[in-house]
């Protein structure tokens, strides 16, 4: 009887210990594929084009000694947005910030004390005041409620999330930020011309708080970017082949040439593939082989039991027990040692978690945190 005891304790203490280790092995892959499947982008990115531009420097090819002033790239840089929108396939365009969200760029943030224990990071981006941006984005506009935003240059927008933890609820359109902080502070006395749904930095993160300032359109060719909508039923993939073939050749306004054209939805496809998937791919692999471990080192023990109980099996099938029922009591013995690992190891991960200060629902981001 002891033997047997020792052998289930044995098993007990490894099967615990495999559900711990199972968790966290699952918990690097779960939390990963809910923020890439059911996070909102806050952008509808399907048919969108990005188009990058680039600035001639002096001594290259075509460069234009006339064309380098400021004034003149950003009349240059208008030219071209009108030439994108001018082609028969394009719905819209637009000035692009290279800051923003989903699009592989940088990223700029501001602090916000909101007061004495409270501080924010919320990342800021710029678009051009009166442009088409959200004709191309199609962004969700929750503030002011019949959709008619007054972006004038100075204004600001702002995401939901940040809203809601500022305003609770109430209607910040015509406020500012600086008015829902209990301290005096800085730099955060723009109006707020509306509030847009959340967004996030990229496709595998969560929405992390956004401000939206309101440029005049002739200062965003500092951004040196543009954005596209597709119009319905256009062939996305002859239209990027011929973007990427011709507009290098063609679309030249003074010094700014075309140097990419991409689609956002696929950009977003890559940066996830090579930010999340293919890291998973090995959690996943190494998950596999401890189960697939923990199967044949279950089957290994119940056959050396088996082994070991030959002479009372033997007894039993003298007796007229079937070779089924027998199977099924020595298995039905391990049910409760493999229940009772299951409950022991899921306390311990929960404590773990606990005196660990581990949060499975944080931001893939420290960004826009409130601490």
């Amino acid at each position: 009887m002891w033997f047997y005891r020792r052998g289930n304790a044995w098993l007990f203490a490894e099967l615990a210990v495999i559900v711990v280790a199972s968790w966290f092995l699952v918990n690097e892959t779960w939390t990963s594929s809910y923020r890439i499947s059911k996070v909102p982008d806050g952008i509808d990115a399907e048919d969108v084009f990005c188009v990058k531009l680039g600035i001639l420097s002096p001594g290259r090819t075509g460069y234009d000694a006339g064309a380098a002033s400021y004034e003149r790239l950003a009349e240059d840089y208008a030219r071209m947005g009108d030439a994108l929108r001018a082609m028969p396939e394009v719905l819209a365009a637009a000035p692009m910030s290279s800051c923003h969200p989903l699009s592989g760029g940088g990223m700029s943030m501001m602090s916000l004390t909101v007061d004495s224990l409270t501080y924010m990071n919320p990342v800021v981006f710029n678009r051009g005041s009166g442009s088409d941006d959200f004709s191309v984005f199609r962004y969700e506009v929750i503030w002011p409620r019949d959709g008619k935003i007054d972006d004038a240059p100075g204004s600001i927008l702002i995401t939901e999330d940040l809203a809601e933890f500022l305003f609770h609820g109430e209607n910040p359109v015509g406020r500012t930020v600086g008015e829902a902080c209990s301290e005096d502070i800085e730099g955060w006395n723009q109006r707020i011309a509306g509030v847009i749904g959340s967004l996030r930095v990229s496709g595998c993160q969560d929405n992390v708080p956004y401000v939206v300032e309101n440029t005049p359109e002739s200062e965003m060719w500092s951004e040196s970017m543009y954005s596209l909508r597709l119009k319905p039923g256009t062939d996305a993939g002859k239209f990027l082949e011929k973007a990427q073939e011709e507009w290098r050749r063609d679309l030249v306004f003074g010094n700014w040439r075309v140097t990419d054209v991409y689609s956002m939805e696929e950009g977003i496809k890559s940066a996830v593939r090579s930010e999340v998937l293919d890291s998973q791919f090995v959690w996943r692999a190494l998950w596999v082989f401890m189960v697939f471990n923990v199967l044949l080192a279950v089957a290994s023990v119940g056959w050396l039991r088996m082994e070991e109980r030959m002479e009372e099996t033997g007894i039993r099938r003298a007796m007229g027990g079937s070779g089924i029922r027998i199977l099924f009591q020595y298995a039905a013995e391990m049910w409760p040692v493999f229940a009772a690992a299951a409950i022991v190891g899921t306390i311990v991960t929960v404590n773990i978690l606990l005196l660990g200060k581990i949060s499975i629902v944080n931001p893939e981001n420290n960004l826009g945190m409130v601490l």
